[in-house]
């Protein structure tokens, strides 16, 4: 009866045993699926990172593309304005030779 006590003993801790080795492949599994969705996450986040610096950065080539066009039009204005002047000052100067011939 004493090697029955022990077989069944045996028997216990291998079942024991089997249940452990059961319960830790699970949990590696857990673990190893953990570890897959973190780097798809850590993936995304910087496929996500990457497109908004995409954004921002048309963003700012569309700004400055906007501030090069208006500040090149305030100078053709500015550049008009003085031409207008300039051809005023001549129909002036053509006036007053007139006068004084």
């Amino acid at each position: 009866n004493d090697l029955d006590q022990k077989s069944k003993e045996i028997r216990e801790i291998q079942e024991i045993l089997k249940h452990k080795d059961e319960k830790l492949a699970e949990a590696q599994k857990v673990q190893a699926d953990l570890l897959r969705k973190q780097r798809e996450l850590d993936d995304a986040k910087r496929e996500l990172d990457l497109t908004i610096e995409k954004r921002v950065q048309e963003g700012l080539a569309a700004t400055r593309d906007q501030a090069k066009k208006e500040a090149e039009e305030g100078l053709k204005f500015k550049v008009m304005e003085k031409e207008q002047t300039i051809a005023s000052m001549q129909k002036q100067i053509e006036e007053l030779k007139r006068r004084a011939e």
